[in-house]
């Protein structure tokens, strides 16, 4: 890989991991707040995590607080950051039990928001509920259900790096800060339309008190 390739793909890296990683911890906040029990359940196990890699949050540590795994499933579900997939037809391709034909070249829309609120694959879907991905349930979510980052060979680059830094995030603001809803918390989130990706319309405005030790 040539010196011009590695700084082209660093540059993706930043200049596609900031505004995701933010609007994905803004979502994950914004349902944290207005669910006080989840929110203390994740402070608990974090302090807990914390506390036995000496009081700090190594990238160990971030690899052990299960239910921060859960929060940002569930919130990547609600609101995967870019709501469709877009490929390209590599050949023509005749869908099942159906007469139509898919002809090579062309361009085909997945609905990742559409699929990921899909009341058959996920009962009560506008409901925030990490337990969705606990241990127990998670394998019952069927495959090609849960796809915010996309599936095969083309899947996201950045995964990785995007859900280190929203964990990373995420953990430091719980660990500091009670989140809770403010005046100008809007009851149902709408959203910018204007944009490609799922962003709030006016933002998330919160209430942050800092936690006492």
């Amino acid at each position: 890989m040539g010196g011009d390739t590695l700084i082209s793909q660093s540059f993706t890296f930043l200049s596609a991991g900031f505004d995701t990683t933010s609007t994905t911890m803004s979502f994950a906040l914004y349902h944290l707040a207005k669910n006080e029990a989840i929110q203390d359940k994740l402070r608990a196990q974090l302090k807990k995590v914390q506390k036995e890699h000496n009081g700090k949050l190594t990238y160990e540590a971030m690899q052990n607080v299960p239910y921060l795994d859960m929060i940002i499933s569930e919130t990547l579900r609600m609101y995967p950051v870019l709501p469709f997939l877009d490929r390209s037809c590599t050949k023509d391709y005749q869908v099942q039990e159906t007469d139509l034909v898919i002809e090579k070249g062309t361009v085909i829309f997945t609905s990742l928001y559409g699929i990921q609120r899909d009341p058959e694959l996920y009962p009560n879907p506008d409901c925030f509920d990490p337990e969705r991905f606990s241990e127990a349930n998670k394998h019952s979510i069927p495959s090609g259900a849960y796809m915010p980052f996309g599936e095969g060979p083309r899947m996201c680059i950045g995964m990785r790096l995007g859900l280190l830094q929203t964990k990373v995030g995420l953990a430091h603001i719980i660990l500091n800060f009670k989140v809770s809803p403010c005046a100008a918390t809007p009851e149902k989130m709408s959203y910018d339309l204007k944009s490609v990706l799922i962003l709030p319309r006016d933002g998330v405005p919160l209430n942050f008190c800092r936690v006492q030790e």
